[in-house]
Parts: structure tokens; sequence; C-alpha cells
């Protein structure tokens, strides 16, 4: 497969490259000719004699031969990847070795031994990476070793051609995006899963609700159960689980189990009163499809992986309530949140296609969350009453970032964007009898550079 290239390049309108071999004892002077394809992206270089021979009759019990490439890069400005195939022939007896090595920066990158008995063509292949140089720079050395006998055969191996093909190149950028990619992904976990925790804590309902036990569904696939009770003296507590598929961004979620908890404060009922709420949500169980997509020559490469681990949040939210009679609530409050989310690294599949494959470490990553709320509820007579509510933040990413070892590149680091949001929404609800009513609810979260959020869910609620 490689000789047609050869072929190719010797027929093409190419240049000559007097330059690709330095001075060393296996290519010297006139012993070697190269050329190069139109594009610039192949080159091959013949040798006349580039040999080792040791052993036997040769008067030597090892041999060395080197020679030092230096080969045109085309694009300096990214991260090259070549295919570089050696072909030659090796002669060897039992007791007899050869062996090809090549070094990069003074760094042994292949080693091809040969031992015992051999007689044949020998075609060895190899990547080779290359970094903000105008050179693919190579030393390749030939070894051959083997006991003296006047009467016997040397231990050889000679290389005829050397052939370079480009097969990738990328650039830092295009890299470090595909990083935030991820980095921006694992912030959007916790964003998605927090609407619905705040639907467990009764972010739609009435403060002066009461106790209650509810069930419910949504279509941001969640469905389970959630409740308050009035405890006395002004303290109440909230809570709830669901069962959950949050697939509603590039992120895709399994079905995971999310909790939530809380206990408020509640001054005594005036037409102003102050409350303080404090409580916690996550998942034990989060598993995610992380994906990110770069350029690879003239393609986009899309490649991804799936993580496991787990999320907590802690909140804390401050507000005033002010009822200037019985039929009207109205709530403003503050409220700041912190998540960590901690996801195992993985690796990504390394192939022809996705050559630059990363590595992704595993850890833990933190957002802050600032936001202001505004509810109003308002009851029109016994059985019916409505909420409706909207909400400004500000999603701070903190060390929601992303390391990684990137496949001919190096370690790489991405790192999500802070992320205003904007939440409006509203429930209605129908008390049927003493204890049983059914609310319906609707609301959308739109965020930077997200498409809008919408949720509707309804619930059954018993009173107690």
């Amino acid at each position: 497969m490689r000789l047609p290239l050869r072929l190719a390049l010797l027929a093409a309108a190419s240049v000559q490259l007097p330059g690709l071999a330095l001075a060393a004892n296996g290519c010297a002077d006139g012993t070697f000719s190269s050329t190069q394809s139109p594009d610039g992206n192949a080159t091959s270089i013949l040798f006349d004699d580039f040999s080792a021979m040791a052993g036997g009759a040769s008067g030597v019990r090892r041999a060395t031969s080197s020679c030092k490439l230096s080969v045109p890069v085309t694009q300096k400005d990214g991260h090259s990847v070549y295919n570089v195939d050696y072909r030659g022939f090796a002669s060897t007896e039992d007791g007899q070795t050869a062996s090809l090595r090549t070094t990069q920066d003074g760094k042994q990158i292949l080693k091809y031994e040969i031992k015992g008995s051999l007689q044949d063509d020998v075609a060895i292949s190899d990547r080779v990476g290359v970094s903000g140089s105008d050179t693919l720079d190579l030393a390749v050395i030939l070894d051959a070793t083997g006991p003296l006998d006047e009467n016997g055969f040397e231990s050889t191996l000679s290389i005829d051609s050397i052939d370079f093909a480009r097969i990738g190149f990328t650039t830092t950028a295009s890299v470090v995006g595909s990083m935030n990619q991820i980095a921006r992904q694992r912030q959007s976990i916790t964003l998605d899963l927090m609407d619905t925790a705040q639907n467990l804590l009764g972010q739609k309902s009435r403060f002066d609700e009461g106790s209650y036990l509810a069930a419910f569904a949504s279509s941001d696939a969640a469905a389970g159960f959630n409740g308050r009770w009035e405890a006395g003296n002004g303290v109440s507590v909230l809570g709830g689980a669901a069962i959950v598929n949050p697939n509603r961004t590039e992120v895709a979620l399994d079905t995971l189990a999310l909790l939530a908890g809380a206990v408020r404060y509640t001054t005594p009922a005036t037409t102003w009163r102050a409350f303080g709420e404090a409580g916690a949500w996550g998942s034990p169980d989060v598993s995610a499809s992380l994906s990110r997509s770069y350029v690879n020559l003239d393609s986009l490469v899309f490649a991804s992986g799936t993580p496991s681990g787990s999320l907590v949040s802690a909140y804390g939210r401050l507000g005033v309530i002010y009822a200037p009679d019985d039929a009207n609530e109205i709530a403003l409050s503050t409220r700041f949140t912190r998540s960590w989310l901690d996801l195992d690294g993985y690796d990504e599949d390394a192939s022809g296609k996705n050559l630059f494959a990363a590595h992704i470490k595993g850890g833990r990553s933190h957002s802050d969350t600032v936001s202001a709320e505004l509810a109003w509820s308002r009851r029109l007579d016994d059985r019916l009453d409505y909420t409706l509510l909207g909400a400004v933040g500000r999603t701070f990413a903190g060390s929601n970032g992303v390391k990684a070892s990137v496949d001919w590149v190096g370690d790489v680091k991405g790192k999500a964007e802070d992320q205003n949001f904007a939440t409006v929404g509203g429930r209605v609800g129908w008390k049927f009898d003493e204890r049983w009513q059914v609310d319906t609810a609707v609301s959308a979260t739109f965020r930077e550079n997200d498409k809008p959020d919408w949720n509707i869910g309804g619930q059954l609620k018993a009173s107690f």
C-alpha cells in the first residue's frame, strides 16, 4: 500500500529536497534522494546504502549506522501526526541480532529488533507527532551484532526507503475548545437537575399552605413524591424524591434518583414576615455521556465517554413575605447554591478517526449559583388559587473545569463560563374537597447560549 505512494511521489511534479538528511554515517551526501508531494503532506526518502553489518566475516562484532532526518512540516502552528514506513531487508543467523531504533528529541519512540535466523524483506510502520515546529526531526539508528566467523554470513539490516505521510493535524485552540465543551456539559448537569430539585422543595407552593403530601410528574422526565410538614413555632420541613431521566441538553444522563430536603423558619404571621431556609439536594449515582468535537485536517471529529459519579448541592435562602390580606401573598427572596459534582475519569477510544483521543481525568468540580426570586400567590375562592413566579440569577463556573491528556498534544485544560439565566412560571391549584387538591404548573428557564427549557407538570396533593 505504501509503494504506490512512493511511486506517485516520484511521478508527480515533486521537488527534490537535498536537505532532508543531515550529516550522519548512514546517509552521507550523495547516498540518498528525496521527493515531496505537491501539497507537502508526504515525503519519501530513498537510500543507496543505509545499512549496518556485523558478525560473520565482517571483522566487527557490532556495527551501528545512523541518519538524522529533518522533514518539512506544512503547518507548524498546530499538532501534526505522520505515518512513517520503513522498508528494507534483513539477513541474520542464529546468535546474531539486528535492530532499528528511532529517537525524537533524545527520546526513543520506536525499537524493532530481530533475533535469530531471518532472510527477508522488512516493513516497519510507526506514527510520530510534531507540535509547533517547521520540521519533523528524527534520528534513525541501525544496529547489527554477531560472533565473528570467517566462514559465516554477516548480520545485516539495510533500509531502502522511509516514507512520511501526514494523517492528522489539529490546533491547540480546537482541542481546548473541545475540552471547554465537556466543562460546560458538566456544569449543565447541575443546572438541569436544579430546576427539578426546587420543584421537590415546593418552589411553586404558597408559604401558608400548611402540611401536605403529593405525587407528581413532569415533562422533564421526572416523577416522584414531595411534601411539607409544619412542625410548629414557625418551623417547617420540606423534602421529596424523584426518578429523573433528564435528557434535555447535549448531555445524555442515565435515569437517576434525585433526593431533596430542607428546613425553613418563618417569623410569626403579620403583614410582613421574614423567613430563612437551608437545604440540600443531589443524586448518589450520576452517569453521563459527555461529548466533544474538534477539527482534524478538514473534518470535524466527534468523541465521547460515559463517566459516573455523584452530585451534591447545598443552598441557603433568605427573604420576606408580604401578605396584605388573606387572599394575597408575595414572597421576595435571594438564594445561594453551591454544587459539587464528582465524576470518574475516562479514556476515549483512539482510532484512525479519533486520532487525537483524550484521556479525561476524574475529580470534583464545583459551581455557585446566586438568584433573586419573586412569587405572587392569590386565592380566588375556597377551591381555586394560583402562583406566578419569576427568578433571575447567575451561575459562576468556579472550578467547573476539566483536565485531560490528549494524544499527540499533551496536557489540556477546559473550563466552563459564567452563565446568566431567568425563569418564569406559574401554578394553578384546584381543591376538589377539604383534603385533596390538583395542581398544574408550567415554567421556562432561559440560559445564555442554551435553548429555553420548558417544563409542564402536575401533582395530586393531600393536606393533613
